[in-house]
């Protein structure tokens, strides 16, 4: 009987970190964020790393290298390479409800007929606000509903058309506008 219980003291000893692994909340996290793939196709993903128990790291990227041709017009684009680093905080607990954050943000962009005939590219540094809330679905994946905006200094070529177009203005300065709607499955590792 005492070698039982030596025994049974000695296994609960030995695997602490198992016990309290499963009451620690996951370290790391990757989303994607739906509208943002239903933008012509653009591919997009995000790594979030916890602090705490009420703060996060994030870095993210999208890219859509996509040209689709049609008839008239003959073609359109949202050709567009941005990179984001942030930091959320969590109001209630890590991963769960309500979550502010700030990311700063760079990009470089192509849009063809899209906001009417003609096209612009540039490039923009700024930085953008966001906040939402996470729905948790399972043990390891969550729903997150969210907005966020952004300002930032950019620089614009316009041109007349989509191809070999004639430069019809150039624009630079500061721009707001909305960076971000979050409907994001995010996945925790």
């Amino acid at each position: 009987m005492r070698n039982l219980f030596i025994a049974i003291a000695l296994l609960a000893t030995a695997f602490p970190l198992d016990a309290a692994a499963q009451d620690a909340p996951a370290r790391w996290a990757v989303s994607t964020n739906i509208p943002t793939w239903a933008a012509l196709g653009t591919i997009n993903a995000q790594v979030d790393y916890a602090l705490s128990r009420q703060w996060t790291l994030l870095a993210g990227a999208k890219y859509n290298p996509f040209t689709y041709k049609s008839g008239t017009p003959a073609q359109f684009q949202l050709r567009q390479a941005e990179a984001h680093l942030g930091a959320r905080y969590w109001f209630d607990t890590l991963w769960e409800g309500w979550f502010a954050g700030a990311k700063l943000l760079g990009a470089v962009y192509n849009v063809a007929n899209i906001f009417g005939s003609g096209c612009f590219e540039g490039e923009l540094a700024g930085l953008g606000v966001s906040g939402g809330y996470n729905i948790p679905l399972g043990d390891n994946t969550a729903l997150t509903l969210g907005a966020g905006a952004a300002v930032a200094f950019h620089r614009t070529t316009c041109y007349a058309a989509a191809r070999c177009g004639r430069i019809t203005g150039r624009k630079r300065g500061l721009a707001a506008f909305p960076c971000d709607a979050l409907v994001s499955i995010m996945i925790k590792l």
